[in-house]
């Protein structure tokens, strides 16, 4: 289960590792922590406090409880708990005329599955008559829906004369 969990920090040394102390007790997978410290950012107030972001891979919803109740104990804020929609993520690569064969096209087709959608795009342009590239960062709802995606863009790529380059745990 994969949550999101925003809190705020007194701007004090060592406050950030006393919050991440029950992430530890409690043996949640800590996947990545956004920190908002500069001064004059939108994150720092004048209370002299500063919101973190934590992304927490957890067993169940009673983990996440005893985390925020643990954090409170130690008088850190816990301003957001939310759990995340997709908890599969992968990046693909489609090469040849993927402009021209309606790149907005291929998105919508993941985006409308309800499962997965399309969350970044790199895209590499030589020349307007030569073969295209992009790179298609897809997150989805779990495995299995991950894997009814890979097929769809298998099929799209078939379709659209593209070739699909997936990773190799999924080829």
């Amino acid at each position: 289960m994969k949550v999101t969990m925003d809190i705020e920090l007194k701007d004090e040394p060592g406050q950030l590792i006393l919050a991440l102390e029950p992430v530890s007790c409690h043996k949640a997978n800590l996947i990545s922590v956004f920190h908002y410290h500069k001064a004059g950012n939108f994150a720092l107030g004048t209370d002299g406090k500063v919101q973190v972001q934590l992304v927490l891979d957890t067993k169940n919803k009673k983990m996440i409880d005893q985390i925020k109740k643990d954090l409170e104990a130690r008088n850190i804020q816990v301003l957001r708990v939310g759990t995340e929609k997709y908890a599969e993520t992968i990046t693909v690569i489609m090469i040849g005329h993927v402009i021209n064969t309606d790149i907005r096209d291929t998105i919508n087709k993941i985006d409308n599955t309800g499962i997965a959608e399309v969350v970044d795009m790199s895209l590499s342009m030589p020349e307007i008559t030569k073969p295209t590239s992009a790179a298609l960062k897809i997150n989805a709802v779990g495995r299995e829906e991950l894997s009814k995606t890979i097929k769809l863009l298998k099929k799209i790529a078939h379709e659209k004369e593209l070739l699909l380059i997936l990773p190799i745990e999924y080829e």
